[in-house]
């Protein structure tokens, strides 16, 4: 069997290889950043051509001079992508991201446009949350008429990307979902779109993502050094990936990510409702079948606020236990760029509470980690009340920190299975396009997770944790009342923040 070229695209990186049938990278993976561009209005986006360019450049490197062996393309992308393109093609925005605020203060509008939003959320699988793009999209509507007018084409990160492969416009279940406008039964939901300003035609394709491919354009065969006529598969979005690898969408496994954004998620054959605490996303895979759990806005996001800070690196975050469980009563609630349910949602920023005169930098430290796992707790207690799920399996840059993972143990009172592989989202790409679904799948990846390191939750440690989590959660429940009451405020009153255009240093390198 030949090899395929698999293409990773993140919101700090794009990477690709070149995968065999095992699952094994042949040669090492090529990478080329991709920063965010962002200001003082709270704008993070990626500049389109420079996408564009970075995807042919990092496919080039990856095929060398073994385009002749290459069978397939797969490609995986991050989701709440957006951008807007006119009648021939051309971008008339940039590509906006999950971490893209400027639509923030917008939501309740858009709230108001859709009307019934519990119905909107059973409709879709997705909670009421500022992310989505369709919040963004109705924004542009109200305060960009200009562009709104011209648009002719409304693509997440991945259509965008196949279009500039395939000249089709199409996307897959998974990544489509994240607008937050696709229902339940894999349909483009009119009413909704309707609310935004926008119409169902201004929508690309959407394909199944296990099994359907579409062929390259011959100009990108040349370019990249394929043959002519190699299709590429539609594939899932980049979290689905991962789970490819690392579980095979096994049930009784969760399986995340730990990277600048976190991820809990279990398969499920039908949604997950969460109307009270909205939020559970439902993230349809296929009709019929679903990746069920939350997204965690700020993962990797917390150290780096601790490196900026107080001035610690890597190897002081990594090398040591910070602290004891429970960080002598400090608690850090890391919603930096706010969070996905109700109580937080699009007015939650970063707190801490505890501080006292004895207070030490590695107690306030490991309040940041702990932070985060709890994040992650509160995910697994809306989705698994009856505790089924047996073991996490992670990835992402973040699993390096073995002390961060031993916290997330012992918190979730879970084995964490980790990968030795850093490239679990390009393998994962790779065996979806080879094997689609079933048993094949499962098969690759229980070969690919043979050798995996696993961390077992400390029992003295779980107990504090147990007892901990009631407080925490209980404070966190009473935190909206504040932060409504903040939420008028900015930097300086009756002064407006002034732009500067600078990357936004999301992830210092080595994560």
């Amino acid at each position: 069997m030949g090899l395929i070229l698999s293409i990773d695209v993140g919101t700090t990186n794009i990477k690709a290889a070149l995968v065999d049938e095992d699952g094994h990278l042949r040669g090492e993976a090529q990478n080329i950043s991709t920063k965010i561009e962002g200001d003082a209005t709270g704008r993070a986006e990626h500049d389109p051509q420079k996408l564009h360019a970075a995807l042919l450049n990092v496919c080039k490197l990856a095929v060398g001079n073994r385009g002749a062996d290459i069978e397939l393309l797969s490609l995986t992308s991050y989701q709440f992508g957006l951008i807007l393109l006119d009648k021939d093609g051309a971008p008339l925005t940039k590509i906006s991201t999950f971490v893209d605020t400027t639509a923030q203060s917008h939501h309740p509008r858009f709230l108001e446009a859709v009307g019934d939003i519990d119905r909107m959320y059973l409709r879709t699988g997705c909670p009421p949350i500022f992310q989505y793009p369709v919040n963004r999209l109705h924004h542009i509507a109200a305060t960009q008429p200009d562009i709104a007018s011209r648009v002719a084409h409304v693509l997440d990160s991945k259509a965008f990307l196949m279009h500039l492969l395939t000249g089709e416009y199409f996307t897959d279940y998974s990544t489509a979902n994240s607008l937050g406008c696709l229902d339940i039964d894999g349909q483009w939901d009119e009413a909704i779109i309707r609310a935004t300003g926008f119409t169902v035609g201004h929508f690309p394709r959407v394909l199944n993502g296990f099994k359907d491919k579409v062929r390259l354009l011959p100009s990108v065969c040349r370019e990249i050094g394929v043959r002519e006529g190699t299709a590429i598969s539609a594939g899932l979005y980049d979290g689905a990936a991962l789970a490819a690898s690392m579980t095979g969408f096994e049930s009784g496994i969760g399986v995340g990510n730990f990277g600048t954004s976190g991820m809990f998620r279990v398969p499920t054959p039908a949604p997950v409702e969460d109307l009270e605490g909205g939020l559970i996303q439902s993230c349809l895979l296929r009709p019929g079948r679903f990746f069920t759990g939350s997204g965690i806005n700020n993962c990797t996001i917390a150290t780096n606020m601790l490196l900026n800070i107080l001035g610690l690196d890597l190897d002081y975050l990594r090398g040591k236990e910070l602290s004891d469980p429970g960080s002598h009563g400090i608690m850090t609630f890391p919603y930096f760029t706010g969070e996905r349910d109700k109580v937080i949602g699009n007015i939650g920023t970063g707190m801490v509470f505890g501080l006292g005169v004895a207070s030490t930098r590695d107690d306030l430290a490991r309040s940041f980690l702990e932070g985060v796992a709890f994040s992650y707790l509160l995910v697994k207690n809306r989705l698994d009340p009856d505790n089924q799920i047996k073991e996490f399996r992670l990835g992402g840059g973040g699993t390096a920190n073995l002390p961060w993972m031993q916290i997330m143990a012992d918190t979730l009172n879970l084995p964490i299975c980790l990968t030795q592989n850093p490239e679990m989202g390009i393998i994962g790409a790779a065996c979806l396009a080879r094997h689609g679904e079933g048993d094949d799948l499962l098969a690759c990846s229980r070969r690919i997770m043979k050798e995996a390191h696993v961390i077992e939750p400390i029992e003295k440690n779980v107990h504090i944790y147990e007892e901990i989590a009631d407080r925490y959660f209980s404070v966190r429940d009473s935190l909206r009342e504040p932060l409504l009451a903040r939420r008028g405020l900015g930097p300086t009153r009756r002064l407006k923040a002034k732009p500067v255009v600078k990357p936004l240093p999301l992830v210092r390198e080595g994560w």
